[in-house]
């Protein structure tokens, strides 16, 4: 399988797979999504909330908060302590979370998590774990897609260079086909895009899938050979 770089844009890269199947693809899609370890808040404690908001509610809102960490550094099952401390008459964001180690923050600073008025008070430790995307949403680090290439032809010539550009122009949403071209799908070669929420670096993270799934190939293979 060859892999191609199309295109990195912040949080966001575009790659062409070529020489693969459906079943690959879709198996590199749900490891992006379900299988690679980040942080998330698991349990809060409140001391004080007299703000608007519910304590259930803006426990919710901490848990979908992504956070960032080292990849290298923290395994499935760790744990880390972050705090939230604020007086009215203010609006509490994302950016107000504070953590014992300093390499673990919100990936977005400016979420809002609740607004508190002069004499309201937000006082909280959280308990942030590793965990995976196939348990809980929160642990998801990414949104990952793909679609087959599509292929435009005609008169002898193959359009599969303006296709490609017509795919990375955000401001064009469809195929554009001429009179005399014929619009087909390459069911080997895949555009896959990966929007990361910023827990982890997108190119990092997709190395990441990358390495487990050849870690699941290898203890199939272990797991037949018991077998046989």
């Amino acid at each position: 399988m060859d892999i191609k770089l199309l295109e990195t844009k912040g949080k966001t890269i575009k790659l062409l797979l070529k020489g693969t199947n459906h079943a690959f693809v879709n198996g590199l899609r749900r490891q992006i999504m379900a299988g690679i370890p980040v942080l998330a808040v698991e349990d809060v404690h409140f001391y004080q909330n007299n703000g608007a908001v519910t304590d259930e509610t803006l426990a919710h809102r901490l848990a979908l908060v992504p956070l960032k960490m080292d990849s290298v550094k923290y395994k499935q099952g760790d744990k880390v302590k972050l705090v939230l401390e604020k007086d009215g008459p203010c609006t509490v964001y994302s950016k107000d979370i504070k953590s014992t180690d300093p390499k673990v923050e919100p990936a977005e600073l400016n979420i809002p998590l609740t607004k508190l008025v002069e004499g309201q008070k937000v006082k909280l430790e959280m308990d942030a774990l590793v965990g995976l995307g196939k348990e809980h949403a929160k642990w998801q680090p990414a949104i990952a897609s793909y679609q087959e290439l599509p292929v435009l032809s005609g008169k002898g010539k193959s359009y599969k260079a303006d296709v490609i550009e017509m795919i990375l122009d955000e401001k064009q949403r469809d195929i554009i086909v001429e009179n005399d071209q014929k619009l087909d799908y390459d069911p080997t070669t895949f555009v896959f895009i990966v929007e990361s929420f910023g827990n982890i670096d997108v190119k990092e993270l997709f190395l990441n899938a990358v390495e487990g799934l050849k870690q699941k190939s290898k203890d199939f293979r272990e797991e037949l050979k018991v077998l046989s």
